[in-house]
């Protein structure tokens, strides 16, 4: 994959204006959006992601004095820590997910030498394509780079996860760092998120997926994120007490829960059925990208948002009025909500050659219907995370 010159060499000079030296270490790491599976990744079942070409370049050359020092072209601020030490003083702001990469390597381990750093991301923040475990995954390759040791991949994103989960304080599950670190171009990713292995498959040619960007802002850490993840326990702990070989969500039949659901309080049967169902959905969609099934893929999506409005409830108007915008322009296939819900972003799969007139007529139509200025990234698939 190619990447515009003009970047590097935009980087470059801030890199020499910031620190006064020249960067000799150069990684990115892509951002993501999911195609199917919301929300399953914390109940142990499977996900179909796709690696975006929006992504995090760092620039970086090693210091000497074990202090770690990061500045953004995106936000403000540069931020300082000492590179091994894990009890140092917690950052505040961005600079939290560098440093808890960092705090859990040492924890690890691993050695963390010192570094300057300069990052440089084209992910959209706070739209749920990951524009935070893209630089935790830069950042993790960077550190092992300049430390000269070489992390199965699988293990980094377990590192990036714990550093979100226990220095940043998201209880996230691991999708957003797997992805980032193991995606494919050309390929769709489906991750099993117990066994933390996946496959590929093969993602049509006629097809692109067009990001239609609500532009209304997403907060995991709030309360609404927790009390789905509290629910979908809960309804897991039920069905264990008749099944003990169940685990999670992913374990519960749909035939088991049909049996059982009106034992569970009606809001907790609501989003474990949403789960139960969405796992389902993940191999259908596989199979229907896979044959280029186009009025699968429309099926199978409206399915997935339907269940996300009504059963799982993280649809908010912003979304409502995007996806109607989006099912009637011209040249979708499909589409539905993408990461987390409750704002943020959602997905359209669109023909190849409709895309400019999609794009077009879904920025008009929300736009009027909503008065906000929508963002729309029509995405390429990309490698997974890497030295440039």
């Amino acid at each position: 994959m190619s990447y515009p010159k003009s970047r590097r060499d935009d980087i470059a000079k801030a890199f020499k204006q910031t620190f006064g030296k020249k960067a000799d270490t150069w990684v990115r790491a892509p951002g993501r959006v999911d195609l199917m599976g919301s929300h399953t990744d914390y109940n142990e079942g499977a996900v179909l992601t796709v690696t975006i070409d929006r992504d995090t370049w760092v620039a970086a050359s090693r210091r000497d004095d074990g202090r770690i020092r990061i500045a953004s072209m995106n936000m403000p601020d540069l931020v300082e820590f000492d590179a091994g030490n894990a009890n140092c003083e917690r950052q505040q702001g961005w600079g939290i997910y560098a440093q808890g990469v960092a705090i859990v390597f040492a924890e690890a381990g691993f050695d963390v030498v010192g570094c300057d750093v300069l990052v440089h991301g084209t992910v959209p923040l706070a739209s749920g394509l990951s524009s935070s475990a893209s630089f935790e995954v830069a950042f993790a390759v960077l550190l092992q780079t300049l430390a000269g040791f070489n992390l199965d991949r699988v293990e980094l994103a377990k590192l990036c996860q714990r550093a979100e989960n226990q220095v940043v304080g998201v209880n996230c599950g691991i999708l957003d760092q797997y992805s980032s670190a193991l995606g494919e171009q050309h390929k769709v990713l489906v991750l099993d998120c117990r066994h933390l292995t996946h496959t590929y498959a093969d993602f049509p040619a006629g097809l692109r997926t067009v990001i239609c960007n609500t532009s209304a802002p997403r907060v995991l850490s709030g309360s609404q994120f927790g009390e789905r993840r509290a629910h979908c326990e809960q309804a897991a702990a039920h069905f264990a007490t008749i099944d003990p070989s169940i685990r999670a969500l992913r374990d519960v039949p749909v035939g088991l829960f049909n049996q059982y659901d009106t034992k569970l309080p009606e809001i907790v049967a609501k989003r474990a059925r949403f789960i139960i169902e969405e796992q389902a959905r993940v191999a259908m969609l596989q199979e229907a990208l896979s044959s280029d099934d186009r009025l699968g893929i429309r099926s199978i999506t409206a399915q997935s948002y339907l269940g996300a409005r009504n059963l799982f409830e993280i649809c908010v108007p912003a979304m409502e009025s995007m996806m109607q915008s989006m099912l009637d322009a011209p040249g979708v296939v499909g589409a539905r909500q993408a990461g987390a819900g409750f704002g943020g972003c959602l997905v359209a799969f669109v023909e190849k050659e409709r895309v400019e007139d999609f794009s077009q007529a879904v920025e008009e139509s929300y736009r009027s219907a909503t008065g906000i200025q929508p963002m729309l990234y029509a995405s390429s698939t990309s490698p997974g995370a890497g030295l440039l």
